[in-house]
């Protein structure tokens, strides 16, 4: 049997035969599910919760935490680029568009910080 649909198809129905078997065999070989009065409350260590449990966060450093991730994924992204290409010495193409990549890359990365009013630097 070739590695095509044929060997999908059969991975596809055993993952889903032990999937709904597991589900089934919960169901009735499992523990029964217990009702209780306390599964609505919100539990804080057997405290009462008291006050707003919303408060103001600053999203200055989620902000900073994205730039640098996606600045650290283009940098890694490129770096197997190179590595890729590093025996190509004659042909333009795969410099520009690497160059094109981390043009793209910087202009998403504005765009999804042009809504910052405050930036951490």
């Amino acid at each position: 049997m070739d590695a095509g649909l044929d060997t999908f198809l059969v991975f596809a129905g055993i993952a889903a035969a032990f999937g709904i078997g597991s589900i089934f065999a919960n169901r009735t070989l499992g523990a029964k599910r217990r009702r209780s009065y306390l599964q609505l409350t919100t539990y804080e260590c057997g405290e009462e919760a008291e006050g707003e449990a919303q408060i103001d966060f600053p999203t200055q450093h989620y902000a900073f935490a994205i730039v640098f991730v996606a600045v650290d994924v283009i940098g890694f992204i490129l770096a197997l680029w190179a590595l890729t290409f590093r025996g190509v010495n004659s042909s333009w193409y795969p410099a520009f568009v690497a160059f094109g990549f981390a043009i793209l890359a910087i202009i998403g990365i504005y765009y999804a910080l042009s809504g910052e009013r405050r930036w951490v630097v």
